[in-house]
């Protein structure tokens, strides 16, 4: 049985933080307006009702009206939803799914859910009630297979970007470019990246600089502000529309993340660098071997031992541009599987035609 709006029409639900509108920026919103695309590439941009999460703490009222509407006009319900949107809504999305036959499909925010079940048991049942909880990790399937999850399907994270043409090979000089490209955080690891590429200066004769991309945390700002005077070769640049991120990454060396956040899951800004053909350097973090094969793509180091940092970029920078096109060309091939072609055919096995 399929939902029909009034005029006869299949609906499908969306909630999440879309921000219509808004220049967001963060990797939920993202992802968020990702699926939607894809959704109304599949079934039309009609057919799609949107419940909008953004800025909750105001609206909470009018999201839940929007939620049970949505639940009373589809069948089939998409849901991408924070630490908090999960505490809110979970229990009315499985409570129509159990007594109305809503079909429920989570695509997972970040890759601490196995945890937090740790803390809140009783969402299991939540979870089980959906049709699929699709996550970004083969890991995290299992560890949710662990804790009673029976519904945990794989299903990557994925990005529209609109490319510029990347070529296979390029030439590298001695003027080495690097770039950060995430929230501007201490817990990605920002400081210690100035720090490394300001103190790789003036060590073997080549020139080190570094670009900092992305929206700033405020309580990071005084830090930022204070590391771009003591490193002259570090430049905060601003953030850039999803639409040109792999343009803007296309023109660096190398992708630095130097993340020490543990629950990290399947960054958008790795997607970025492989599509960009830019080999990425960094702490590897739980899902880094899903993505990255270390010394193929780039190099990876211990997560929370940023202090291995330099010593990686300075294997990358010692090898032949050959090996570094070597490189370049894994990468290209790599991010084959996270377009949205590769996802398409998993979400119309899923929800149907």
């Amino acid at each position: 049985m399929r939902c029909l709006s009034s005029s006869g029409e299949r609906k499908i639900g969306l909630i999440g933080r879309v921000g219509d509108g808004a220049e967001l920026f963060d990797g939920q919103t993202v992802k968020t307006r990702n699926m939607l695309r894809l959704l109304q590439e599949q079934y039309g941009e009609e057919a799609v009702l949107v419940v909008d999460t953004l800025d909750w703490r105001q609206r909470v009222p009018q999201i839940i009206a929007g939620t049970r509407r949505c639940l009373r006009e589809c069948r089939d319900v998409v849901i991408l939803l924070s630490t908090n949107g999960r505490r809110v809504l979970f229990p009315i999305l499985a409570r129509s799914a159990r007594r109305r036959g809503t079909r429920v499909y989570q695509n997972l925010i970040g890759g601490c859910l196995a945890s937090n079940l740790e803390k809140y048991p009783q969402r299991v049942g939540y979870l089980n009630a959906f049709k699929v909880n699709w996550v970004e990790s083969h890991k995290l399937v299992d560890d949710l297979a662990a804790k009673g999850v029976i519904n945990a399907k794989y299903l990557p994270n994925f990005k529209h970007l609109d490319l510029p043409k990347i070529l296979e090979e390029r030439a590298y000089g001695d003027g080495w470019r690097f770039c950060t490209f995430s929230r501007v955080m201490e817990q990605k690891g920002i400081s210690d990246a100035m720090r490394a590429v300001e103190g790789l200066n003036g060590g073997d004769g080549r020139t080190y600089s570094l670009d900092v991309y992305g929206p700033v945390d405020g309580g990071y700002k005084a830090e930022l502000d204070a590391l771009l005077r003591e490193c002259p070769h570090c430049t905060y640049r601003g953030s850039v529309p999803a639409s040109e991120s792999v343009g803007t990454v296309a023109g660096y060396d190398a992708l630095l993340f130097p993340t020490k956040w543990r629950s990290e899951g399947i960054p958008g800004t790795i997607i970025d660098a492989l599509t960009a053909g830019v080999p990425v350097i960094g702490a590897k973090w739980q899902y880094y071997g899903e993505m990255l094969e270390d010394g193929a793509m780039g190099y990876g180091y211990e997560l929370g031992r940023n202090d291995l940092l330099p010593d990686a970029i300075r294997r990358f920078v010692g090898l032949t541009d050959e090996e570094r096109n070597v490189m370049r060309r894994a990468c290209l091939e790599r991010a084959k599987a996270y377009t949205p072609e590769a996802v398409a055919g998993e979400i119309r096995r899923e929800i149907g035609r």
